[in-house]
């Protein structure tokens, strides 16, 4: 069927503190506020794209102008999206590139063109025609054209020149050889069996679109360093050197969506410090914040001005124990540790009681298993008979396997502020029942790199995001044995049944089949005790009033992080009366 894209859907006093943000944030840019006056959208622009749907009877109409500026956790080490994937990375590459199609920024789930014009799925699923805009320019002046997404793609599969090809596992499907380009507007995709889900996987947020002949040129090194190539609504303002804590992306006024982006310029603040963070919000020193702790939501809902919404997410903090690692590969200690692991504590202490226990798919979701099928594999479910006496069964368990409780294992923690508060949960619910561990702190690249390749240590507690709602997209980004974020692999075997179920889920179209397989694959997951989600989360945004056009999505990283979607309204910068959660937020 054809489908139209017009209808598809240290610790500082708090003086101290300020005058650093005034000095780092503040005064860092010759526009540190919203434009003082902005003209309505259409007095300023084209009509934007018909499947382009603002979410204005929350928000009211779009205007233009202004300075958006984000309050992002991370520092901005490096930009290479493709082979070294993390937030950052998106923060660095969504503003000034696009994908082929996108999730609909005011709308979670809906699919919408991006570079695609139109799209023709084959009527045996087992392949997809895409059709260009035309008229699209790479920043640099040249032409996009169909090679650019052709050999993008191929470069993904096959992961040639990556140090990880965060895409391969979620691209298996696609048959590169048989992959051609018509012309330089028409891509002509293959799979190797039937799909449904293409689309979905091409909404992912690491499937970016590149410039061939500049990845020839610079290879790996210019997806590390070089922002200055893309085709999106901003482009990387210029003199800027990657590693820098504050990124500038200033209007691309030959963007091919008319109409759009709404604000001239977007800069994005990686702050590390959860405090400073806070304070650089609280000083409206940025304008936009996702959450990283309860004490930073409680202060923004308090708060008389900020907006925070707040909803379930497919975030959830993960642990991994290192199969390759004896004693670890026997099946009974890993459901002995995780049996352990008080989960409903740990939502209480960490999560300030913002979290859900579940299985493997998100809870509540349409793949989720049922109480009684995951409850049935012990140590997901709480104990009827109370949380001392199943830690007592489990300490009785590792006993009986002859655990080493004399030996240290090591825990590879990201030096993440949040993430070691989250192992430190977890030591210290290890050592109620002997298992003595110690950390490994390793800095963010160092630590990509590390679960990439297999050689973190012997527990690994670590925040993970679901990228999709899909048996065989979400789970195979976990357990898929070519996709860097399962860590099990490379240090061992492909599992072969995993493999064989995630084939099955990805090329079955019947959706009770699909459920059918989703479930076998799952309880397998749990029986092997090879991901263990500690709690999914609840996650917040917030936001000054003038901010507007934001809907809440269930993931930190997406389309909504390229800006296009938001403007900001200077009419409304003086707004109150925000205080407590505000409801009515899209997506919240």
């Amino acid at each position: 069927m054809v489908h139209s894209s017009f209808n598809k859907g240290v610790m500082l006093t708090l003086g101290v503190l300020f005058l650093a943000l005034a000095l780092a944030v503040g005064c860092s840019s010759d526009e540190d506020e919203p434009t003082a006056a902005a003209a309505p959208a259409s007095a300023t622009a084209a009509a934007t794209p018909a499947y382009w749907q603002p979410t204005t009877d929350f928000y009211g109409a779009p205007v233009y102008g202004g300075h958006l500026r984000i309050n992002y956790e991370d520092p901005l080490e490096h930009a290479n999206l493709w082979g070294a994937h993390s937030g950052v990375t998106v923060r660095y590459r969504m503003p000034m590139m696009n994908s082929i199609v996108e999730e609909d920024p005011y709308q979670a789930g809906r699919i919408i063109p991006d570079l695609a014009k139109d799209w023709t799925e084959a009527s045996d699923l087992m392949g997809l025609t895409i059709n260009f805009e035309d008229g699209v320019k790479w920043h640099n002046g040249d032409d996009f054209t169909c090679e650019d997404a052709r050999f993008t793609i191929e470069t993904m599969v096959t992961g040639n020149g990556l140090t990880a090809s965060e895409m391969a596992g979620k691209l298996s499907f696609i048959d590169t050889d048989a992959t051609t380009c018509e012309n330089d507007q028409t891509l002509k995709l293959q799979f190797k069996g039937p799909s449904a889900t293409a689309l979905l996987a091409f909404t992912d947020r690491a499937f970016l679109i590149f410039n061939k002949a500049w990845f020839e040129a610079g290879g790996e090194d210019a997806m590390f360093n070089d922002v200055s190539v893309g085709t999106g609504p901003f482009k990387w303002a210029a003199g800027q050197s990657v590693g820098v804590d504050e990124q500038v992306f200033e209007r691309n006024m030959d963007y091919f969506k008319p109409g759009l982006p709404y604000v001239d310029k977007v800069t994005v603040f990686g702050i590390l410090d959860e405090s400073t963070q806070q304070a650089s919000m609280l000083a409206h020193l940025t304008d936009w914040h996702w959450v990283r702790n309860f004490g930073q939501y409680d202060s923004y809902v308090e708060h008389d001005q900020i907006q925070t919404v707040i909803r379930a997410t497919r975030g959830h903090h993960s642990i991994w124990l290192n199969k390759g690692n004896p004693p670890l590969d026997n099946q009974k200690v890993r459901q002995a540790i995780f049996m352990a692991i008080d989960r409903d504590a740990g939502i209480k202490i960490l999560q300030d009681g913002h979290g859900s226990t579940g299985f493997i798919m998100p809870p509540g979701g349409p793949w989720d298993l049922t109480e009684a099928q995951g409850c049935a594999v012990k140590g997901w479910c709480p104990p009827s008979e109370g949380f001392e006496a199943q830690r007592a069964e489990a300490k009785s368990i590792l006993e009986g396997e002859n655990f080493p409780f004399d030996k240290t294992f090591v825990l590879t923690v990201e030096a993440d502020e949040q993430v070691q508060a989250r192992a430190t949960f977890i030591q210290e619910q290890l050592r109620l029942v002997g298992v003595k561990t110690e950390f490994d702190l390793v800095e963010t690249i160092a630590y990509r790199a590390q679960t990439a390749d297999g050689s973190w240590g012997d527990i690994l507690p670590r925040n993970d995001t679901m990228p999709a709602d899909d048996p065989a997209l979400g789970m195979g980004f976990y357990f898929r044995c070519v996709s860097p974020n399962n860590h099990w692999t490379p240090q061992l075997p492909c599992d072969d049944k995993a493999e064989a179920l995630l084939d099955r889920a990805a090329s079955t179209v019947d959706q009770g089949q699909r459920k059918a397989i989703s479930d076998e694959l799952q309880l397998y997951a749990l029986d092997q005790f090879w991901k263990f989600p500690l709690y999914w989360e609840q996650e917040a945004v917030a936001f000054w009033p003038e901010v507007r056009g934001y809907a809440h999505h269930p993931q930190p990283s997406g389309a909504f992080v390229r800006w296009e979607q938001l403007w900001l309204d200077p009419s409304h910068k003086d707004d109150t009366g925000f205080t407590g959660q505000t409801s009515g937020v899209p997506g919240g």
